[in-house]
């Protein structure tokens, strides 16, 4: 019994997700803009360097025939896409209370709208991929969606905001390397 205890513990204590919420991030737009079956292709086929069409290899498609579930499944990994054209929340005074950098602050008054990248995978029951590889994923889909519309990337979960200054595509390239840390 003691063994099996100490096993348990040993298992608990294996680095991987700090979390068990679902990991997202957001692109927040300037103007509201649904983001189309070919934009999320391309995007793909840039980021992963594959035809995300399902014909060349099956995991590696996007699934936008309804407006409410939208997916870009790359290999093992599938994103769900929401576009809004509201902001990502109404408490200005509080958000721009959290936000340390004028640069910040200016995108998040710039944002009119938000493109969500929701970790689809969080809601299988399948074993939890680790937040390095999961926001890896998602960096690599964000950063070939960026365009002059973003005015931020933020990470809610994380409590990361990469302004679209220069500062957006340095965070996602170290979160593509893995080499951004992720404790919150």
């Amino acid at each position: 019994m003691k063994l099996l205890r100490m096993f348990k513990n040993l298992i608990t204590k294996i680095p991987g997700s700090e979390t068990k919420e679902m990991r997202s991030m957001v692109i927040m737009q300037r103007k509201a803009h649904r983001l189309s079956k070919e934009e999320l292709q391309a995007a793909g086929e840039r980021g992963w360097g594959k035809r995300f069409d399902g014909e060349e290899d099956p995991m590696y498609f996007v699934s936008a025939d309804h407006p409410a579930l939208t997916v870009v499944k790359a290999g093992r990994h599938t994103v769900r896409v929401t576009c809004v054209p509201t902001r990502y929340a109404e408490d200005d005074e509080y958000a721009l209370s959290q936000l340390p950098q004028p640069e910040q602050k200016k995108a998040w008054n710039d944002h009119h709208a938000c493109a969500f990248l929701d970790f689809f995978n969080d809601l299988s029951g399948e074993s939890r991929i680790p937040d390095a590889e999961a926001y890896a994923s998602l960096a690599k889909l964000a950063l070939e969606l960026g365009d002059p519309n973003c005015s931020a990337i933020f990470v809610p979960i994380k409590n990361m905001m990469f302004p679209n200054d220069g500062t957006a595509e340095q965070g996602l390239r170290l979160l593509i390397k893995k080499e951004l840390p992720l404790k919150r």
